[in-house]
């Protein structure tokens, strides 16, 4: 029960990664420019940190990848592309779950796919912008069910940047991120996870395409 909560911080992630292709609040009238587009895959580089910032709680994922569309495109508005889907797991525990506080396995289900990648702003080779339409539930080996989504049930934003030259994609806690607890179930320890709590996703993700695709904006 106690660990379930941390785990709230991945949904955004998201998720994650989600995927880093996105960040800081959306300029409307960017244009993008998109080479190598098409599906890709993106596979985590180190591990996956889910933290809860209201309590301190943290799930850590050692496997994670990202399955996305973006198009090609030139001079095009937003979106980039879509997040059609993410996994979370430690291949080394039982079910592949993940790792939560004391000793407790959690698994993290994306919902409300696909997401949304919008680019925000670009200074070579690094794009910066957000994912959004995020939602998730968690789930803990010792009942705890809760779910994660954006202020008042809505769908969550997480920030993130992609780096043209090494094809990485960054997911990190920035000024767009507002995913939080939306629901736990009564298994759930309070002193790890409530309604209303903050939550954040850390990592990185390689493409594994080549070449990867090259994002710009004039």
């Amino acid at each position: 029960m106690r660990k379930l909560i941390r785990t709230s911080i991945t949904s955004a992630a998201v998720v994650a990664a989600g995927v880093g292709l996105t960040a800081a609040p959306a300029l409307a009238d960017a244009t993008w420019t998109v080479v190598n587009g098409g599906s890709i895959t993106a596979s985590n580089a180190g591990n996956v940190i889910a933290e809860n910032l209201t309590t301190g709680a943290v799930v850590t994922c050692t496997d994670s990848t990202a399955n996305a569309t973006v198009p090609n495109k030139s001079g095009g508005a937003n979106p980039l592309g879509s997040v059609t889907g993410v996994t979370f797991s430690t291949p080394a525990n039982p079910d592949g779950w993940c790792d939560g506080p004391g000793g407790l396995f959690v698994h993290l289900i994306p919902e409300n796919l696909p997401w949304t990648l919008e680019g925000t702003s670009y200074t070579a080779p690094e794009t910066t912008g957000r994912l959004t339409g995020v939602k998730a539930r968690l789930e803990a080996d010792d009942g705890c069910v809760a779910t994660i989504t954006g202020p008042g049930g809505g769908t969550g934003t997480v920030d993130g940047k992609y780096n043209n030259a090494t094809a990485n994609l960054t997911v990190l806690g920035g000024t767009s991120n507002d995913l939080e607890v939306a629901t736990v179930n009564g298994f759930c320890d309070p002193l790890l996870i409530n309604p209303g709590d903050k939550v954040k996703l850390d990592g990185t993700y390689h493409v594994n395409e080549s070449p990867a695709p090259q994002i710009s904006s004039p």
